[in-house]
């Protein structure tokens, strides 16, 4: 944890035994989730060093609170599943368990159980959004885990190494966010310098499938995307950081 006013460490968080994966901040409180290459999801305090608990799953590569930070949706890649755990009650079993075998066996059969990048519920509750490295992004019901839609339009991968990655290739580390409304998903368009903007409110294909309604134009490939739902303000990077707002309507 740093200090951003004086560029100085204020506390290490020591307690995995292999690379992270993933981090997580609570919208509700001091805590936060780490996920390690280690099979290993940990809970901590950010006024402690020690941990306040810690779960051994298999492959728990993603992870992120819900809005209201009573639920933490865990992701494990290698069994095709997202857990649900009452964050009251972590050490407990899951109270839900969403298979995503059989989406991962209509959309993506290449890359079933290894691709893997974002976990992300909308700000209302509704939504729980899946990313993948480069085919698309799984949208689903957050209380049922059905599939309401899978985003594409991509034209490929967005070009940086994520830590799950064994082989060195590309996967992307969360190219791809809801707005704070929930009603959009903005997300990276590979080399193409795009981004992609998905309106949860479009009719869905035949095939589930939901292309994306606009594009955001710009020169550069952008890899990573995150909202700021303060200032209503977009970020992507890549080899440098873009600043999107909003444009004011003309008269």
């Amino acid at each position: 944890m740093l200090d951003t006013h004086n560029e100085g460490y204020i506390r290490y968080f020591t307690g995995h035994t292999d690379n992270v994966t993933s981090l997580s901040l609570c919208p509700g409180s001091d805590a936060f989730i780490s996920c390690s290459k280690d099979d290993t999801v940990v809970i901590w305090d950010l006024n402690s060093r020690n941990p306040q608990g810690k779960l051994k799953l298999a492959t728990p590569y993603l992870s992120t609170f819900d809005p209201s930070a009573s639920v933490i949706a865990i992701a494990s890649q290698s069994t095709s599943s997202v857990l649900l755990y009452d964050f009251r009650n972590f050490d407990k079993a899951p109270f839900a368990t969403f298979d995503l075998a059989p989406f991962e066996e209509g959309f993506t059969p290449s890359t079933r159980g290894r691709a893997w990048t974002r976990l992300e519920f909308s700000n209302d509750g509704k939504y729980l959004m899946l990313g993948t490295d480069y085919h698309g992004h799984y949208i689903l019901d957050a209380f049922t885990g059905e599939i309401k839609s899978f985003l594409v339009g991509k034209s490929g991968s967005s070009g940086r190494a994520a830590p799950v990655s064994t082989s060195g290739k590309p996967l992307g580390q969360g190219d791809a966010c809801f707005t704070p409304d929930g009603r959009y998903v903005v997300g990276c368009n590979g080399e193409q310098g795009d981004l992609l903007v998905w309106d949860m409110q479009q009719q869905v294909e035949a095939n589930g499938t939901l292309q994306p309604t606009t594009k955001l134009h710009y020169r550069h490939r952008a890899s990573l995307v995150e909202f700021n739902p303060r200032y209503n303000m977009l970020a992507s990077a890549d080899k440098e950081v873009v600043f999107w707002a909003p444009a004011e309507a003309e008269k």
